[in-house]
């Protein structure tokens, strides 16, 4: 047995060593401590029980990163306001070490996250450091350094974790529906742990020229979260599914978000299958031309999208007029704040009423200005125009790279021009550092039918730790 092996070993067994010390430690805490030991000590323990779990099956952590994310991406740790989501952008870290076959290289895609990661503390520290704006940094690093972690993860690993992603998105499109057609509040009663409070229905509307509309936002909790997500699962989707589970996905996911009503969503899919058709040929473009038409075709046949497309710029768009007016107030908002914007401790920035009072633009470089001044938000400039250009090169290296680059290419061009959430909502950072990581990847993918069971046979328990 090799010195390599032993040390494998001892690593699970000093860990699960450490576990159970906490565990029992922490038992006690919790009978004899107050409400915010008790907290600490749940945090504790899942931190230990998470290393230990992370250490000998790590794409269980991977699995389950992709499926809060996918599924239910503001779920809290059980017994703490902490995300979950948050708590697993850390753990695929830890993950990563253990997982076979691993080779970290870094490069330039690492400086660019140190880079954003320095500047942004300085901002931080300048706009007078807090703890709830030290929280707020800290969750939006590790919500970005997702990139590195997925970039590096070995191909069969990879695609299991987008097709878990995928498919967890397709469920949260489901569930979408049903809670739209579910009045007495029997669904919402059952997912109360994703954050739905059945007592009091989430429900969002847009008033158009001709309806009020209700839009999916289901375990997404917000229907412009909701169509982000969906839109890069759908062209995930795409990517790494096949045969007719790549069709049944694409149409439930589809379905979803159209039903969101989020227009800069529904655009930003659009766009990427646009770029998508010229840049590929053949049979594929031909069935993507067809699954466009069809797609065009449906959102006509539904009332409610129709009316929000063609309402699009009129005069009952409170969006639109909502978007201006923010852009027009922008500077007068930003006077004397410039260098290293209003500061990351906002409370606009958790609070959706607040933000809607507030009224601040719907554009992740200028939200980024706001919140971190404008050091910060010309390097995400800087960053977004490298990616468009990077992508653009690179997909003529197979479709994987073609579908990966596009959708990279919408998002910046569409998505983060329309919205902000990738700069408040760690789940819209994670969607966009897992795109990116992605077309980063280290190793070309193999194909559809060796990626599954490559991908099966890695997840088997036991099996990381043995080899």
């Amino acid at each position: 047995m090799t010195t390599r092996h032993v040390r494998t070993r001892r690593v699970p067994v000093a860990v699960l060593g450490v576990s159970v010390v906490l565990t029992v430690l922490g038992v006690a805490a919790v009978l004899a401590g107050g409400p915010q030991v008790r907290i600490l000590v749940l945090a504790v323990t899942a931190a230990a029980i998470g290393g230990y779990v992370a250490t000998t099956h790590p794409l269980a952590i991977f699995g389950a990163f992709a499926a809060v994310l996918g599924f239910a991406p503001f779920v809290h740790l059980p017994g703490t306001d902490i995300p979950m989501l948050l708590v697993l952008s850390v753990g695929i870290w830890v993950a990563l070490v253990s997982v076979p076959g691993v080779e970290v290289r870094p490069g330039w895609c690492e400086m660019w996250v140190v880079a954003l990661a320095a500047v942004a503390l300085l901002s931080v520290v300048a706009t007078r450091a807090s703890a709830s704006s030290l929280i707020e940094y800290v969750a939006w690093v590790a919500a970005t350094a997702t990139v590195i972690p997925i970039r590096f993860l070995p191909s069969a690993a990879r695609t299991m974790a987008i097709r878990v992603f995928v498919s967890g998105a397709a469920a949260a499109s489901v569930v979408g529906m049903l809670l739209l057609l579910d009045p007495s509040g029997f669904v919402a009663r059952a997912l109360t742990f994703t954050g739905i409070d059945p007592d009091r229905p989430n429900i969002q509307v847009v008033a158009g020229s001709e309806m009020v509309s209700t839009r999916l936002n289901g375990t997404y909790l917000e229907a412009n979260m909701a169509g982000f997500i969906l839109a890069g699962a759908l062209l995930l989707a795409l990517a790494y599914m096949s045969g007719r589970a790549r069709a049944v996905l694409a149409l439930v996911i589809g379905a979803g978000l159209l039903l969101t009503l989020s227009r800069s969503a529904l655009a930003t899919v659009v766009v990427a299958l646009v770029l998508l058709i010229l840049r590929t040929g053949g049979r594929r473009r031909d069935r993507m031309v067809l699954a466009g038409v069809a797609g065009i075709a449906a959102a006509a046949a539904v009332p409610a999208v129709r009316n929000r497309l063609l309402d699009s710029f009129g005069p009952t768009d409170r969006g639109t007029a909502a978007r201006v007016k923010a852009l027009q107030d922008f500077s007068g908002v930003m006077d004397g704040h410039w260098v290293w914007g209003l500061g990351w401790d906002r409370p606009e920035f958790r609070d959706a009423a607040l933000a809607y009072q507030a009224n601040f633009v719907a554009n992740t470089p200028l939200a980024t200005v706001y919140r971190g001044g404008v050091i910060l938000g010309l390097l995400v400039v800087v960053v977004m125009i490298a990616l468009v250009v990077r992508s653009w090169r690179t997909v003529r290296r197979g479709y994987v790279d073609a579908v990966l680059g596009c959708s990279i290419i919408a998002f910046m061009l569409v998505s983060l021009q329309l919205d902000y959430p990738a700069v408040t909502q760690p789940s819209a950072t994670v969607m966009i550092s897992m795109l990116v990581g992605l077309s980063m990847r280290h190793g070309r993918p193999p194909d559809d039918g060796q990626a599954l069971a490559s991908a099966a046979g890695s997840a088997t328990p036991g099996r990381a730790s043995r080899q």
